[in-house]
């Protein structure tokens, strides 16, 4: 994933952009959902490093997949998952 890639999203939730505005007010920052939240792979493609001792931010996703049920249809599942991000504030620049 390249610094551009890290930085896009093909989705985006409103609900999503809630929580974290909520969770930025209540750790007293104000880092703003789909520009200063991401998950570590995405921090580290950016070259930003999550600081030690930082703990994430679970946040509930679903993703939807098609499987086969036993007539051989093709039907959508819905999953849930799990994102795990770390806001601006938890991350620093990697020094060379």
């Amino acid at each position: 994933m390249n610094e551009l890639e890290a930085r896009s999203f093909d989705r985006t939730s409103d609900r999503h952009y809630a929580i974290l505005a909520f969770e930025a007010a209540a750790r007293g920052c104000s880092c703003e959902g789909y520009r200063d939240w991401y998950t570590y792979r995405r921090w580290a493609a950016q070259g930003m490093q999550v600081q030690k001792g930082e703990k994430s931010f679970k946040l509930p996703t679903f993703y939807t997949v098609k499987e086969v049920d036993k007539s051989g249809k093709e039907v959508p599942i819905t999953r849930r998952s799990t994102s795990c991000l770390f806001c601006r504030c938890q991350v620093k620049e990697v020094t060379k």
